[in-house]
């Protein structure tokens, strides 16, 4: 959902855990990828990829605002090689997960990796042509193997199966996120009706620029955002995910295709968004320039807690 600790190419504790203090403790996911597709997936959020750009990259995240204390927490590779007709000696997706906290050492919480042999043909019809190296781990959680058929490439008549590979992990010393405090919703009608009413009010308000309500509606994520990074700077936070710029450079589609658009729900039904599906989650909120290109998409996160409809990522 944000913020880069490398770019090369997309959630409090009651106790203190290895002298750091409360709300101290930091999760960072480290993903590396060589020759392949792969998308970093935490809690079913789509967290960084190889789906534009380079299949080769080094990069890392902060992946502390999309997790929970004292729950069960999920972390996974979804991978598919890009390429496997041009050979190469290796095709592989990696993550490593560290838990920091100020003045102590960083744990590694868990570090696997899935491996394609480059032999035979691009989807994951022969598994033996596939394999998962545990490399480190402390959560003593097996690896849960599986596939995933969610992702279309332009110009292929169906979704290839991905392989996917998640492992379960608790979590404790964050911040307690306003999200985990949000009512679950069913996904119906009803939700739906919200949501793009909702969406809906953020685009009147965009049309006229009107960037002073955004940030207030916006305020619940701001401050999250700032509190995972040690800060108070808000507006660091604001000015850095593209709308002012957007604004000044374009204007806002002030009518989407409604019809195109279906309710996405993560965190066990307490965050959604409307979007087209697949890894792109591509949002209402779109911009175009003067020659009619697009030029920002924002894709917020929402959650109803005390019966109301607000932002919260």
């Amino acid at each position: 959902m944000r913020k880069l600790l490398a770019a090369s190419v997309l959630f409090i504790s009651l106790s203190s855990f290895g002298g750091g203090n409360m709300n101290d403790v930091r999760y960072t996911a480290y993903f590396n990828t060589k020759n392949c597709n792969c998308i970093l997936s935490v809690n079913g959020l789509d967290y960084l990829s190889t789906l534009k750009g380079s299949r080769s990259i080094s990069t890392g995240s902060d992946i502390t605002d999309a997790l929970e204390n004292s729950t069960e927490n999920k972390i996974g590779l979804i991978f598919f090689p890009s390429e496997p007709e041009i050979k190469s000696d290796e095709y592989y997706c990696e993550i490593k997960l560290v838990r920091s906290i100020p003045n102590d050492q960083d744990e590694v919480i868990t570090y696997f990796k899935t491996i394609f042999d480059g032999r035979g043909n691009r989807p994951y019809s022969d598994p033996n042509g596939y394999s998962i190296e545990d490399v480190n781990d402390t959560t003593s959680n097996a690896i849960i193997r599986g596939v995933s058929n969610r992702i279309k490439f332009k110009g292929d008549e169906k979704p290839e199966n991905w392989l996917t590979a998640y492992r379960k992990f608790t979590v404790s010393g964050i911040p307690e996120w306003k999200w985990t405090k949000a009512s679950p919703q069913i996904n119906d009608l009803v939700l739906r009706g919200r949501l793009i009413e909702s969406y809906k009010d953020l685009i009147n308000d965009l049309k006229i620029n009107d960037l002073a309500t955004i940030k207030r509606k916006y305020a619940i994520a701001l401050e999250e955002y700032a509190k995972t990074d040690l800060t108070d700077d808000t507006d660091l936070f604001f000015n850095s995910i593209g709308i002012v710029s957007a604004v000044q450079k374009g204007k806002v589609n002030s009518k989407p295709t409604w019809d195109n658009f279906r309710v996405l729900t993560y965190q066990n039904d307490r965050i959604f968004c409307l979007g087209i599906g697949g890894a792109s989650r591509m949002s209402p909120i779109q911009f175009f320039n003067a020659d009619g290109k697009r030029i920002f998409s924002w894709n917020p996160f929402f959650a109803v807690i005390d019966n109301k409809m607000v932002l919260v990522r």
